[in-house]
């Protein structure tokens, strides 16, 4: 589950997505599940 407020990348093509409302599943893109970005600081 995805977790709300964080930002999702794509290993393979970039995309991101920020997440505004959990649900059940898991963000896929490019036929790959995709990770939390991490922040730099």
């Amino acid at each position: 589950m995805a977790q709300q407020g964080k930002t999702y990348v794509c290993d393979l093509c970039g995309q991101e997505v920020t997440v505004v409302k959990t649900g059940k599943g898991t963000l896929v893109c490019c036929n790959q599940p995709m990770r939390i970005k991490r922040r730099l600081t």
